[in-house]
C-alpha cells in the first residue's frame, strides 16, 4: 500500500485543481452579474426619482393655480360684503357720536380810563356756554355734523325765560354739515361749514364763528390738495340784487419732503359799498404763501405773505386800500416745556386803507396771537375780549412781536405765560403804539376731559386800538377806534373757565 499514496495524493490534487478551476471563473461572473444588476436598479430608481419630481411640480402647479383662484374669489367675496354692508348701512339707523363742550367762564375785568375818576366801567360776570354736537355716519361716504350752541348767557336769575327782566335763553345752530366723500377722494362739505385759514387764523377762523352757508370741495391733486369754497356771509334783503356778502377761496398744500408744507390761497369777498357811498357791489381780494419747515428736536418755523386789495368804495374813502403782511413763528421745546416766537406786520394808512383780512369785513376774530387781551385765547374769550384785534388793527397797520411758553407744574396742572408788544400803527392824529399784554394762566386737568382754567391778564391799552368788532365798514376817516384821541387806559382781568370738552 505504500507504493500507492503517491498515486492517491495526485488523485486528490488533480480533484482539488479541477474543482478551483470550475469554481473560480463562476464566483467572478456572479460578482459581475450583481454589479450589472445594482447598476440595473440604480437607472430604475433615477427613472422613478424623476417621474416622481415631475408628479410634484404638476401637483405644485395646479396647488398655485387653484389657491389663485380661491384667493381671487376671496377678494371678489370681500368686495360684495363690503358693497352689501355699504349698501345696507344707508338703510340701518346711523353710527351716532355726540361730542361737546360744557364750559363757565367767570371774570373780573377792570377797564380802568387814567384820565376818569371814580372807576366806573369794571365788568363782574359768570356766563355758561354749551355746544353740542350730534354726528351721524350713513356709510363710509356720507356723513352729517350738526352743532347746537347755548351762547353766553347774559343774567344769572333763568336759564330758560325772560323772568324779572332777565334774557331768554338763546340756542342756536352753529353747525350743520352734509358731508360726501367720492371714490377718487374728493370731498364734499355743504351747509353751514367751519372754516378757517391755512395762515395761523389771521384771515378767518371758525373758532370765531366763521360758519357761513357754504359748498366746500377737496380735491387730491397731484402730490397735494386743493380746496374750493364760496361761501355767503350775508344774505340780506332778498328782493335786493346787490346786498350780499359772498366769500370765495382757493387753496392749494402741498407736503414735502422732511414734513414741510407749503400752501397758496386766492381770496375774494364780494361785498356791498359803504352805505354813504350807493347799493352796488364791490370786491376785496387776498392772495396768500405760507410754508412750514421742521427743523427737527421739536423746532419748527411758519411763515406766511399775505397781499390785500380793496376798492375805496367798501370803506367810504377816496382811495382804494391795499398792503401787505407778513407772519413769522418759531417754535419748539426748552426745558420741561414748549415755546413760541410770532412777529407779524400789516401795513397801514392813516384812513384805515392799507393790509385787510376777511375778518374786518366780517367784524370777526380768530385765535392768532398768543396774549388774553389784545389777542385772546379760549378762557379770555368771553365778555372783556372788545380790545382784541386782527393782524391789521383794521387796516391802520400794526407790528407786533409775541411770546409764549407752556409747561408743567405738577402732577394735572400745566402753566402758561404769554407777552406781546403791540404797535408801528398809521392812526391819524394817534399813538403809533397800541399796546403792550402780558398773560399768566394755569390748567388743572382732573381728567383728560374736565379741566379748570385760571389766571391773569394785564394790558396797557393807548389811543390807537380798533377792536375787531369795529371793522372796516362804515369806517373811514379814523373813526372805528375804542377810545377817544389821547387816551390811554390800563386793563386788567382776572378769569377762569370750568370746562368739559370731548
Amino acid at each position: 500500500m505504500d507504493h500507492l499514496r503517491p498515486t492517491g495524493l495526485f488523485s486528490i490534487v488533480i480533484v482539488i485543481v479541477i474543482i478551483l478551476g470550475i469554481s473560480l471563473p463562476a464566483r467572478a461572473q456572479s460578482v459581475d452579474e450583481k454589479i450589472e444588476n445594482l447598476q440595473q436598479q440604480i437607472d430604475e430608481l433615477r427613472i422613478l426619482l424623476k417621474e416622481e419630481r415631475a408628479a410634484r411640480e404638476k401637483e405644485r402647479q395646479e396647488f398655485q393655480a387653484v389657491t389663485a383662484v380661491q384667493e381671487k374669489e376671496r377678494q371678489e367675496f370681500k368686495q360684495e360684503v363690503e358693497t352689501i354692508k355699504s349698501t345696507a348701512s344707508e338703510d340701518r339707523w346711523p353710527e351716532a357720536g355726540f361730542g361737546g363742550q360744557y364750559r363757565i367762564n367767570f371774570y373780573n375785568a377792570d377797564n380802568d380810563t387814567n384820565s376818569v375818576v371814580p372807576d366806573t366801567d369794571d365788568q363782574t360776570a359768570a356766563r355758561i356756554r354749551i355746544r353740542q354736537n350730534v354726528d351721524l355716519k350713513f356709510s363710509e361716504q356720507f356723513k352729517t355734523h350738526l352743532q347746537l350752541e347755548l351762547q353766553h348767557t347774559t343774567d344769572n336769575v333763568t336759564r330758560t325765560a325772560s323772568r324779572r327782566g332777565g334774557n331768554s335763553t338763546n340756542v342756536s345752530v352753529r353747525h350743520a354739515v352734509m358731508d360726501y366723500t367720492f371714490s377718487n377722494g374728493t370731498n364734499l362739505q355743504a351747509g353751514l361749514v367751519p372754516l378757517h385759514d391755512y395762515y395761523h387764523d389771521t384771515l378767518f377762523s371758525s373758532d370765531w364763528d366763521y360758519n357761513p352757508l357754504a359748498a366746500s370741495v377737496i380735491i387730491p391733486l397731484g402730490a397735494g390738495k386743493a380746496r374750493l369754497f364760496a361761501a355767503n356771509l350775508d344774505e340780506g334783503a332778498e328782493n335786493i340784487e346787490n346786498d350780499d356778502f359772498v366769500h370765495y377761496q382757493a387753496d392749494y398744500s402741498l407736503p414735502l419732503s422732511g414734513g414741510s408744507k407749503a400752501t397758496v390761497s386766492g381770496t375774494i369777498l364780494n361785498l356791498q359799498d359803504d352805505a354813504s357811498v350807493g347799493s352796488s357791489d364791490s370786491f376785496h381780494y387776498n392772495a396768500a404763501a405760507g410754508i412750514t419747515l421742521p427743523f427737527g428736536n421739536d423746532l419748527a418755523f411758519n411763515g406766511s405773505v399775505i397781499g390785500s386789495w380793496s376798492d375805496s368804495d367798501l370803506l367810504g374813502t377816496t382811495d382804494d386800500a391795499s398792503g401787505v403782511a407778513l407772519l413769522a413763528e418759531l417754535t419748539g421745546s426748552a426745558g420741561p416745556g414748549d415755546f413760541g416766537v410770532l412777529v407779524s406786520y400789516a401795513s397801514g394808512e392813516s384812513d384805515g386803507t392799507g393790509f385787510l383780512p376777511p375778518m374786518a369785513f366780517a367784524q370777526t376774530f380768530g385765535y392768532w396771537g398768543y396774549t388774553g387781551i389784545l389777542t385772546v385765547q379760549g378762557p379770555t374769550d368771553t365778555g372783556f375780549d372788545f380790545d382784541a384785534i386782527n393782524i391789521s388793527n383794521n387796516g391802520y397797520g400794526l407790528t407786533t412781536v409775541q411770546a409764549k411758553y407752556a409747561f408743567p407744574i405738577m402732577t394735572n396742572l400745566d402753566g402758561y405765560l404769554a407777552a406781546g408788544w403791540f404797535g408801528n400803527t398809521d392812526a391819524s392824529g394817534r399813538d403809533s403804539a397800541v399796546g403792550y399784554d402780558f398773560l399768566g394762566m394755569g390748567t388743572y386737568r382732573f381728567n383728560k376731559i374736565f379741566a379748570l382754567d385760571f389766571g391773569l391778564d394785564y394790558a396797557s391799552l393807548n389811543d390807537s386800538v380798533s377792536g375787531y368788532f369795529q371793522g372796516v365798514q362804515n369806517g373811514g376817516a379814523g373813526s372805528a377806534f375804542n377810545q377817544a384821541v389821547g387816551t390811554e387806559r390800563d386793563k386788567w382781568a382776572l378769569f377762569g373757565r370750568l370746562q368739559a370738552e370731548f
